[in-house]
């Protein structure tokens, strides 16, 4: 087997059909996974980083399109039930739009989960202000995304789910650009709130990146 350097490539050129077939189970098996050489003593290996997406950090646009893909699970509009505050919701969604209703109407919006969330919310628009817990909090201020915040850690830690769901995506940037973004927690905003309880996260279960532990 010939091995030559083209334009930045390391090129492996089979002389037998033996060869041959050995490179195409090494394609078969190893498609789509991203190696990075390394040489030893006497020898120089490629050492596997793991699937491109993960190796190269690329990122993942969190959006709701279902009930079990990772990133629905990852979205507000996941059925991902947790308890906050005494009460049930079915979704971070739930939790969000019903801080737009008075609070005797809360609890009936805490059912709900996925578009039928997202859709009782159009129902009213947001005031300048929102009452919670018997404080008045301005709309799209620190301290509204604050309780956004709060929804999500309680979902994560309380849901396994949606827990394992943030955890699969590693240390991938995250973002949120659906097709209209929310004038009270924009997209970046949104993102950050996931990838800062992500990182606790991994904290807390002694996680690090695949690929960097290879390294050492």
């Amino acid at each position: 087997m010939k091995i030559e350097e083209i334009e930045g490539r390391i090129v492996l050129i089979p002389e037998s059909n033996t060869e041959q077939e050995v490179i195409n189970s090494i394609i078969q098996v190893n498609e789509n996974l991203i190696f990075q050489l390394q040489k030893r003593q006497d020898f120089v290996s490629f050492v596997n980083l793991g699937p491109k997406e993960s190796a190269c950090n690329v990122a993942i646009n969190i959006l709701y399109s279902g009930e079990s893909d990772v990133s629905s699970l990852i979205s507000n509009l996941g059925h991902t039930p947790f308890v906050m505050d005494k009460t049930q919701f079915e979704s971070v969604e739930a939790f969000w739009q019903s801080l737009k209703f008075p609070e005797d109407e809360r609890e009936e919006i805490a059912k709900l989960h996925g578009k039928k969330a997202k859709k009782i919310g159009k129902r009213i628009e947001y005031g300048s202000h929102i009452k919670y817990r018997g404080g008045k909090i301005q709309v799209g201020s620190p301290e509204h995304w604050a309780l956004m915040k709060m929804a999500c850690w309680h979902k994560f830690t309380q849901n396994e789910l949606a827990q394992k769901a943030l955890l699969e995506t590693g240390i991938r940037p995250l973002y949120h650009k659906p097709r209209k973004d929310s004038t009270s927690i924009p997209g970046p905003i949104m993102a950050g709130i996931w990838m800062d309880i992500r990182s606790k996260l991994r904290k807390e279960n002694g996680l690090k990146s695949v690929h960097l532990d290879l390294l050492k």
